[in-house]
């Protein structure tokens, strides 16, 4: 998102909290930008709450809604539509597909790709268009199946586990051991606003990383630090990490 628009978002965030009579359920958002509605309406002592159709998704729509109700009483308008994996694909495929009918990314959840399904997580207002419209990719025919908000499924998310050894638990000299590049590249990310730790935007190269941090690196993906407490022989750090694939 721009700063303008996210600014616009989060200014009606704010009012629905002024006005807060009914649930008011917003679009799906990232974890970045979940951290700063949280930062922005925590103060407000009106109740909300963040779900993406399953307790492992990433992308979560957001409810505000009155003190008088249980969360357990919000009814979601979230939708999934499913498709047996026809051929190779992933989730740039998919999120491609769906950007060239006209659908905007806050309009849609995770898009969870298995071995041999894979499941869409959407607003409920774009349900008949999906139904009617959804019907090919890479341009090949699929057939799909509308799934109700009580029938999303979790998916395990893929990964990686990669030991590496580095002189120290210095941000730039860890990135470019994870997805494989040099230390300059790593100061370049940095600098560009690239890099999150934890969701939140990274811009200081010596920035120090610990055991459980999460690490966002756009166009390269996500990686979580498992464990950095074995040491070698000469001293350095061995780090366990998980690079989502």
């Amino acid at each position: 998102m721009t700063e303008k628009k996210d600014n616009f978002l989060l200014s009606r965030i704010t009012d629905a909290c002024c006005k807060n009579l009914k649930p008011r359920f917003f679009d799906f958002y990232d974890e970045v930008f979940q951290q700063k509605i949280a930062d922005t309406i925590k103060h407000s002592g009106v109740p909300y709450l963040f779900f993406g159709g399953h307790p492992d998704a990433e992308r979560k729509m957001l409810c505000i809604y009155p003190d008088y109700l249980s969360s357990e009483d919000l009814k979601w308008p979230i939708f999934a539509i499913e498709f047996e994996k026809v051929m190779p694909i992933d989730h740039r495929n998919v999120l491609g597909e769906l950007m060239h009918l006209g659908i905007t990314r806050e309009s849609i959840g995770d898009i969870d790709v298995g071995d041999k399904k894979v499941q869409i997580i959407m607003h409920q207002r774009l349900q008949e268009f999906m139904w009617i419209n959804f019907n090919q990719i890479k341009g090949r025919e699929i057939r799909t199946t509308i799934k109700t908000s009580q029938q999303i499924e979790s998916f395990e998310k893929n990964y990686k586990r990669i030991s590496v050894v580095v002189a120290s638990n210095r941000l730039d000299g860890i990135i470019n051991k994870i997805w494989g590049f040099s230390r300059q590249n790593s100061l370049v990310l940095i600098k560009q606003g690239k890099l999150r730790v934890n969701y939140v935007e990274i811009y200081k190269n010596d920035f120090r990383l610990k055991s459980g941090d999460i690490l966002s690196l756009r166009g390269k993906g996500k990686a979580k630090i498992i464990s950095m407490d074995e040491r070698t022989k000469k001293g350095n750090i061995r780090l366990e990490v998980d690079r989502y694939i």
